[in-house]
């Protein structure tokens, strides 16, 4: 039998985390953590603190 390669598996694994992390909404939050906001789970919403503040 033939054995799969290194490479095709690894992809696999990657894309196996990829669509875990689709399905829970993690690329959302990582946006809005890297963008200064809090990230809601509950709601899944993302509140962004820079917006909340009065303009000078």
């Amino acid at each position: 039998m033939k054995r799969t390669p290194r490479k095709i598996l690894i992809l696999l694994v990657l894309l196996a985390l990829g669509a875990v992390a689709w399905h829970f909404g993690l690329f959302r939050a990582g946006d809005c953590l890297i963008q200064g906001g809090r990230w809601n789970g509950d709601a899944g919403f993302c509140r962004l603190d820079s917006l909340a503040r009065p303009a000078e």
